[in-house]
């Protein structure tokens, strides 16, 4: 079978072929009000013919139908279906009543259809053949070349009346052509217009989509109803909500029991017809996470007036958490220099009052409430001096030694180091391993001080007893991901909010610098510490670090291995 492409437009050729079937239908109506006519005259004429007409007509509509199906170029067609059309009427006429027929007007039919196809030059071409031919038959009829079928019963006209009938039917013919050729043109250009029109709206519409699809922003559309229009993905993320969920609902439908305050500030803006431009609001969205929104609500306008607003918003939490991470450093590093400088001075007389003190201890021999007291103040001056230590290392911490390293060695030597210690040696540790032979650029003493620390508030969170579980994974960013899991009784919500700062501790006789110094350490290494209480219970730290390399990517997100160490 031949290619359509090959022969025309594709869209032509079925343009065309639509066109055959109505003409099927039209040539069907013609016959069959001949053939009412016919019953209705007292002197019938023949109805076979017509009906021998009806079947050449549609054999000729399959045959062209067939053609354009095997390749046949769609205006040579075109214009075998015309001249086709043009005699077949012309035989209707013959059959009806001859110049005078009421059916010499079905040529206008053809002429239309060839204007809409071919514009003017086709309209005048088949108005041009179908007077020809009208002409033709009626020389040919006066003539008496041809001769009316006997049982019509039709006189037939005088001169004048054949002349004028000529005049009228050429002129209406050739008037049709022009008018319906020149309705042709323009309708064509039109429709060309409104094509080009609707091939624009709809790339700036696959634009705009795709430019609110890869917003980072929240954009909520509502018009001046208050009923919410469109919302992008970015939207439905930070609002909770999915697109179904809102969309063609009004305000106080879709947030009032939820996010009053964004309803209020969406109602406001169109109440008052004035911009709003970085607003800020707290909210709880629809899956009950409170977050800090920033917001920019613009008024939509067109030349009738108002349409609507189109707010404009952003999950301001990281930002409010970073924020607060370098006024913290700000602040910590202000009282960090003067500190240090205090601490360093009291140090020198701490070690002159320490040494006296075991010097006396070891002179004098004191019992009961004395050497209590002495025991207490030698303890004290210990624990002072361990203090100043540690602060001066989270003040002082020196940067770290950048090099490129195995986590997997570092987190073994912790699990060394705590089946060694006093209250890590009755602790079950599971380390599983998700990511192997994962490398870092890390300094690898301050990452194992990092794990150590970690590991003995677990282990003293749990009374040195439960398990505590190490897990190495990736995160969602493709950084790696260290847990540290215990059984312990986990942190009250107050707390968790302090647990980096300096000097804060939830165990009796802690200094509150160790998660301080681990916190600070993984900051410099462009890392995050990040912690939750878990659901089953106890206590979750995980230790987010920039990932260097895998030495084995095989066994990247492969099935868990465990490996159990119980000391």
């Amino acid at each position: 079978m031949g290619n359509l492409t090959a022969a025309g437009p594709l869209k032509k050729i079925r343009t065309i072929e639509k066109f055959l079937l109505l003409r099927m239908i039209i040539t069907a109506f013609v016959v069959g009000a001949g053939v009412i006519i016919a019953q209705l005259t007292d002197e019938r004429f023949p109805v076979r013919p017509l009906y021998i007409l009806l079947i050449l007509s549609v054999v000729l509509g399959g045959v062209c139908h067939l053609g354009f199906r095997f390749g046949l170029a769609w205006r040579r067609g075109l214009w075998a279906i015309m001249v086709a059309d043009i005699l077949l009427v012309t035989a209707i006429v013959h059959y009806s009543g001859g110049v005078t027929s009421p059916f010499s007007l079905v040529y206008c039919l053809s002429i239309v259809a060839a204007a809409y196809f071919l514009e003017v030059h086709g309209g005048l071409g088949v108005a041009l053949l179908a007077s020809c031919s009208f002409i033709a038959y009626g020389v040919m009829e006066s003539k008496g070349v041809v001769t009316l079928p006997s049982s019509q019963g039709f006189s037939p006209p005088s001169a004048d009346t054949w002349i004028v009938t000529l005049y009228l039917h050429v002129s209406i013919f050739f008037l049709v052509g022009i008018v319906a050729g020149y309705l042709s043109q323009r309708m064509k250009l039109k429709g060309e217009q409104l094509e080009s029109a609707e091939s624009e709206l709809k790339q700036l519409k696959i634009d705009t989509d795709n430019i609110l699809r890869n917003m980072s922003s929240g954009v909520l559309v509502v018009d001046s109803t208050g009923k919410i229009l469109a919302l992008n993905p970015a939207a439905e993320e930070i609002l909770g909500f999915s697109r179904e969920e809102i969309q063609s609902k009004y305000l106080d439908d879709a947030f009032s029991e939820v996010m009053p305050e964004l309803m209020i500030e969406l109602l406001s803006a169109l109440n008052s017809e004035e911009n709003k431009f970085r607003q800020e609001i707290m909210l709880n969205n629809n899956q009950g996470k409170k977050i800090p929104l920033g917001i920019s609500i613009s008024l939509l306008r067109d030349g009738g007036g108002k349409r609507g607003v189109i707010a404009v918003f952003q999950d301001l939490t990281e930002v409010r958490e970073m924020q607060e991470r370098i006024r913290k450093a700000d602040r910590l590093a202000a009282i960090g220099e003067l500190s240090a400088a205090i601490a360093h001075e009291i140090r020198n007389p701490l070690a002159s009052i320490t040494g006296s003190i075991e010097m006396l201890h070891n002179e004098l021999k004191l019992r009961g409430e004395h050497r209590r007291l002495m025991q207490l103040i030698s303890k004290e001056s210990e624990r002072l001096d361990r203090i100043i230590s540690d602060f001066l290392e989270f003040a002082r911490m020196k940067p770290p030694a950048i090099r490129n390293a195995s986590i997997d060695r570092c987190i073994d030597d912790v699990v060394a180091l705590l089946g060694n210690s006093a209250i890590g040696n009755k602790i079950g540790i599971d380390v599983r391993q998700r990511v192997e032979g994962a490398r870092v650029k890390v300094d690898e003493e301050q990452i194992r001080q990092v794990f150590l620390n970690i590991c003995l508030n677990a282990c003293e969170a749990m009374r040195g007893e439960g398990d505590l579980t190490i897990e190495v994974s990736l995160s969602e960013d493709d950084r790696l991901c260290i847990k540290f899991q215990d059984e312990g009784p986990g942190i009250g919500e107050e707390e968790c909010g302090h647990l980096f700062d300096p000097f804060f501790t939830t165990k009796e006789g802690g200094t509150g610098l160790g998660l301080a110094i681990a916190n600070k350490i993984i900051e410099a290494h462009g890392g995050r510490i990040i912690y939750r209480n878990r659901e089953v219970g106890g206590a979750e730290f995980d230790v987010v670090l920039p990932l260097t390399s895998i030495d084995r990517t095989d066994n990247v997100h492969a099935s868990l291995e465990e490996t159990t160490y119980t000391s």
